[in-house]
């Protein structure tokens, strides 16, 4: 009997449990709340503000350089 028993549950598992998973996600990802109008123009703008930001920080290291020799600016890695 428990012989039978295994590849019963391991075919529910393959052809019951497996595709219901597939589908739950499927159904979850699709009825998930993507980005409006207003998202994105406040991600288009706060990206406007960070460049702006790191534009006046390497300014400010620029003068702060000149005036003093032995200061090293910070040293970020741009991907």
């Amino acid at each position: 009997m428990e012989d039978i028993l295994v590849p019963i549950f391991v075919c529910g598992i393959l052809f019951i449990g497996l595709p219901w998973l597939v589908m739950h996600y499927v159904t979850r990802w699709k009825t998930a709340p993507t980005l409006t109008n207003d998202d994105e123009r406040m991600l288009i703008d706060m990206n406007e503000l960070a460049r702006r930001l790191e534009d006046r920080l390497e300014t400010v290291e620029r003068l702060v350089a000149s005036d003093n020799p032995d200061w090293q600016p910070r040293r970020i890695d741009h991907d």
